[in-house]
């Protein structure tokens, strides 16, 4: 090779230089593009299950909460009937003469 025939040729093989270039460039981004578009459907397999298992947990504490407010409402009225209860102590009356009657009647007295 002569420096002549280099010196002529010298636009033709840095065209064919830019263009191998462009060529292994453009391997290199369609292989970076397949790793990409692997590692976005992991992500999005992910973000899936993790989306699922939110709602698991979330239906979760929708129950737990449901019974955490039944139990505050049965604790209110236990603490009302034990106020009746403390309330009532002591106060032991007289049945009317009416349901005295009917009590006699029910329940008579045995000798």
């Amino acid at each position: 090779m002569s420096l002549v025939w280099l010196l002529r040729n010298l636009p033709m093989l840095a065209v064919g230089l830019a263009c191998s270039l462009l060529v292994f460039g453009g391997m290199k981004l369609l292989g970076d593009r397949g790793q990409l578009a692997a590692k976005l459907e992991q992500a999005q397999r992910q973000l899936t299950a993790a989306l699922v298992e939110l709602e698991r947990a979330e239906e979760a504490a929708r129950v737990h909460r449901a019974h955490l407010a039944r139990a505050a409402e049965e604790e209110r009225r236990w603490i009302l009937i034990t106020n009746d209860l403390q309330q009532m102590e002591g106060q032991d009356a007289p049945l009317s003469p009416l349901l005295g009657h009917t009590a006699e009647r029910l329940y008579p007295h045995s000798p």
